[in-house]
């Protein structure tokens, strides 16, 4: 049986500079609407990955998004908001998911455990590097970007407004020699994840998929 390509791991990450601060109290440190938008435009329709505390912070499921939430307590299904109990099994969600609704990207959105657990996966980061020197924070993203390995595809700086409470800029760095995962069709149908009556209802979308893979 002819593998799959998995969709491409992308992180989405705000870091202060030049302290690589993401979080403090589980909270952002700072209040940048336009990033905040720009972050509901790259992820909506897609699915995002995130930790417990991450959820928690944000207080509900992100809409238009299927939610994969990583979290040791508890392991459960609702429409659109999935926990899950660990990084495997967050991956065979997304990866189906991604697969069913032919999406190209899965989204990491933090936070800073959740970043290192996907950190020899993502092939694409979306970087926002806030302005802010002196703040206070507790979580932190210091990845550094080898230049040799990745490159800068875009990047756009906006300044201090009313909106936005620090300048920052936003930089979207890309692998120069992506990762490349697959998996068979019949991995989808294992039952070790505790999904074996869901995946039942689902074997027809993922072999309609299939048959048109090929038909390419």
């Amino acid at each position: 049986m002819t593998d799959l390509i998995m969709p491409s791991i992308t992180f989405v990450v705000a870091r202060s500079v030049p302290e690589n601060i993401i979080g403090c109290d589980n909270k952002l440190p700072w209040r940048l609407r336009t990033d905040m938008n720009n972050f509901k435009a790259i992820t909506t329709n897609h699915v995002v990955v995130m930790g417990r505390k991450t959820y928690d912070s944000i207080g509900h499921p992100l809409p238009n998004r299927i939610n994969i939430v990583v979290s040791s307590r508890t392991a459960s299904r609702d429409g659109n908001l999935h926990f899950v109990r660990g990084r495997e099994e967050a991956l065979y969600l997304a990866d189906y998911f991604s697969i069913r609704d032919e999406l190209g990207d899965i989204f990491v959105v933090g936070g800073g455990a959740i970043y290192l657990e996907f950190n020899m996966l993502f092939n694409k980061i979306v970087l926002t590097e806030v302005e802010a020197e002196n703040i206070k924070g507790d979580a932190f993203f210091k990845y550094r970007f080898d230049k040799r390995k990745w490159k800068v595809v875009e990047e756009s700086h906006y300044p201090k407004s009313e909106s936005d409470e620090y300048p920052f800029t936003i930089k979207t760095f890309v692998k120069r020699k992506p990762k490349k995962r697959a998996r068979p069709l019949a991995e989808f149908m294992k039952a070790d994840v505790g999904l074996s009556a869901w995946e039942q209802q689902q074997t027809t979308l993922l072999r309609d998929r299939q048959k048109r893979l090929r038909s390419k």
